[in-house]
């Protein structure tokens, strides 16, 4: 627990050093990004794939200084799960990517931050959650003036606590690690007129669930799917 506090710490130490480093910011974008996802799940020798399901939520983004800005997103989705019975549980799945980039050029640039992750169940006290920095790498490939291809990849490592009831109704918890990849392909049009960035592309997550008490077994967490975005851009 005080690991995971430390890290918390750290990370919003991150963000508010690089708001304070935009004081003088040159431009603001916000706007809507959307993922439609599969969520494919391996424990032990079981394999589950979860029908998917359309993640959305806000973007925001602070350019300064030239080659800097500050980025953050933020997707909410709610998953059904079949469960014994035929029953149907509800899964709340939450996403989010805080990062500090540095432009090297216009093709290619270097970011880190804060990743937070997880899911809950609203119907009991189930939830997992975890926290953790994270490094990356985009590129940016022109098309045409207005035409571009995007691609991003990056690496995290995220401390985390699991809770939930045993059937007994006795609430029990598991602090874990979960090391993962993230990347996305995408086409993005710039709409100059309307200085809106319009995005669609393919999104891949992956991470390793690896608890850290006797008894708890691993799990991998694949997420797949199209995402949708509009972002508008406009000077401070």
């Amino acid at each position: 627990m005080k690991r995971n506090k430390l890290v918390l710490c750290a990370s919003m130490l991150a963000v508010l050093f690089a708001f304070s480093a935009a004081a003088q910011a040159a431009d603001l974008s916000v706007g809507a990004s959307t993922w439609y996802s599969w969520w494919r799940l391996e424990e032990s020798n079981t394999t589950r794939t979860i029908d998917p399901t359309l993640l959305y939520g806000p973007v925001l983004a602070l350019g300064f200084g030239g080659h800097w800005s500050l980025s953050s997103i933020f997707l909410y989705g709610r998953f059904d799960m079949d469960s014994e019975g035929g029953k149907s549980e509800k899964i709340d799945r939450f996403d989010s990517d805080t990062a500090l980039n540095y432009s090297i050029n216009r093709y290619v640039k270097l970011f880190g931050g804060a990743k937070f992750m997880g899911y809950t169940m609203p119907q009991n006290s189930f939830s997992h959650m975890a926290l953790g920095p994270a490094l990356g790498i985009g590129v940016t490939l022109p098309l045409t003036d207005s035409l571009f291809v995007l691609w991003n990849a990056s690496g995290a490592f995220l401390f985390g606590k699991h809770k939930e009831e045993d059937d007994s109704g006795i609430r029990i918890k598991s602090d874990y690690n979960e090391p993962g990849l993230n990347t996305n392909l995408s086409l993005a049009w710039y709409i100059e007129s309307a200085s809106t960035t319009i995005t669609l592309g393919f999104r891949y997550q992956r991470f390793n669930t690896y608890y850290e008490e006797d008894g708890w077994s691993d799990m991998t967490h694949q997420f797949y799917g199209a995402t949708l975005s509009a972002v508008y851009a406009f000077e401070l």
